[in-house]
């Protein structure tokens, strides 16, 4: 069995990493999940993502349609994940287990990883633009992305508790600041350039990046909402999670679309300086900004620990505490870090394909999951089964799961991969179909839709039987016969 054991923590330190959370260590309320995901997003530089929107839909009626429907789909998807941590008490990542079987999930830990270092690399550069831009050029850039990237880490080293105490605290000043600065960009005269015309691609591929916004959390969502109590409500840990992503995600694609469109600015960071007219409130709000990006770097940081431990944890045997949380903290910080130093200037091109990878391989994975979850397990899985090396994750026949890997469940996503593939569109790769299509990516819809139907098909095709047990939220050995 590879599982994790206990080493010493401070009191204030969180004690747990990819282990279950007993009921004994449980605290807290739905409603503090709001603060988590409404402060990771409600800052200037996620406006990116409204700027890469009005890219491809330079529309602002129909980017913002682009965005409400996006930012709908994503965020059911990615809330629904969020239940999943409040039922069993486990990272994300660690439940795949429960779909892709003991080795098998090490292909979902795969993909997370290259998210996790992707988005640090991308949120370091855009907090050091911010404060850059915030002080005119006079902290340069990369001491400034450092300055970002050293806050984040020490909040991540604390854990847990850190994490949502210091997203409480930043949420009135985030908002006030965004507020701000919509304001400004509304009342100012600058004359917006005419629209331009938008193909039903672009919508579509629009639409994706909204998507993605509150999707590429999918992967950790789970990881702050395993600490509630297993008998806290499912609608109030989703509605409290959807609530808090939808409204600061929506929020920030708008406002970045509408900058976007309106001051044609090389990027978010001059054009809110373009909006307030300069002076010490934009460099104020800008400051601000790059306060709420170390948060949204917090969650990758942390995020890329515990993914780190998972795929650890499937071959040897992890310690928890702060000495654990410190070694397997600094590969997604120092690897990410690192190459921010060196990011392409074209900094809105390579975010637009990175996320356009992310959705390639993440969606078929989210589909599974959720399919399995809330369809075909209903819920109900061997906990202790998943940190074991024999039981229902490591062979069952049933769910055609072989030495660690369940097929069923592998051949559902190499399909969705591929079936999503053509439809790929960046500036990195166009597929053929998206060729046809007019260079718009949406990958992302034969992703979901494929997967979604190849792994029903599959089921029923084994009778609808599938791996699970009773839910087990101690980290105990499995329960013998745990097969259904």
């Amino acid at each position: 069995m590879s599982m994790t054991t206990s080493d010493s923590a401070g009191p204030d330190v969180e004690a747990h990493h990819v282990d279950p959370v007993p009921e004994t260590d449980r605290r807290g309320r739905a409603r503090d999940l709001f603060a988590v995901w409404f402060s990771a997003n409600l800052n200037v530089g996620n406006c990116i993502f409204g700027f890469v929107i009005a890219l491809t839909c330079p529309n602002i009626w129909y980017a913002a349609l682009a965005v409400v429907l996006g930012n709908v789909l994503g965020t059911v998807l990615m809330a629904l994940h969020s239940v999943q941590g409040a039922r069993l008490g486990i990272p994300q990542l660690i439940q795949s287990r429960g779909q892709f079987g003991y080795y098998g999930a090490l292909v979902p830990v795969a993909a997370a990883m290259l998210m996790y270092a992707g988005f640090t690399v991308s949120v370091t550069v855009a907090g050091g633009q911010s404060i850059a831009a915030a002080t005119d050029g006079g902290f340069g850039i990369r001491p400034a992305m450092l300055l970002i990237a050293a806050v984040s880490f020490v909040i991540a080293l604390v854990g847990y508790n850190a994490i949502h105490h210091v997203s409480k605290w930043a949420t009135v000043p985030l908002t006030i600041a965004l507020l701000v600065i919509g304001v400004a960009a509304v009342v100012h005269p600058h004359t917006p350039a005419p629209a331009g015309p938008v193909t039903l691609a672009g919508f579509l591929t629009a639409t994706g990046v909204a998507t993605s916004f509150a999707l590429t959390y999918a992967p950790f969502v789970s990881d702050y909402s395993r600490y509630l109590p297993s008998r806290t409500s499912g609608r109030a840990v989703f509605g409290w999670t959807a609530a808090g992503v939808f409204l600061s995600a929506t929020a920030v694609c708008l406002l970045g679309a509408f900058i976007s469109l309106k001051f044609g600015a090389a990027d978010i960071f001059l054009g809110a300086r373009a909006a307030m007219g300069g002076g010490g409130a934009a460099e104020v709000v800008l400051l601000v900004s790059a306060v709420g990006l170390v948060l949204t770097n917090v969650l990758n940081v942390y995020g890329g620990m515990l993914n780190l431990i998972t795929g650890l944890s499937t071959f040897v045997r992890v310690s928890t505490g702060f000495r654990t949380r410190l070694l397997t903290l600094l590969p997604t910080f120092v690897l990410g870090t690192t190459l921010a130093m060196f990011a392409s200037g074209d900094f809105s091109a390579n975010l637009s394909a990175f996320i356009s990878l992310l959705l390639l391989l993440l969606i078929p994975w989210g589909a599974v999951n959720l399919v399995d979850f809330y369809l075909v397990q209903h819920g109900t899985y061997d906990v202790s089964a998943m940190y074991a090396r024999k039981g229902p994750y490591w062979e069952n026949r049933r769910t055609w799961t072989v030495r660690g890997v369940s097929w069923k469940v592998m051949a559902s996503y190499v399909i969705g991969v591929a079936a999503g593939f053509p439809f790929a569109a960046n500036s990195w790769f166009t597929g053929p179909l998206a060729e046809r299509l007019g260079g718009g990516d949406v990958s992302w819809i034969p992703g979901l839709l494929v997967t979604t139907a190849v792994y029903v098909a599959l089921v029923s095709l084994s009778r609808g039987q599938a791996v699970g047990g009773p839910a087990t939220h101690e980290h105990t050995a499995p329960r013998e016969g745990a097969t259904p």
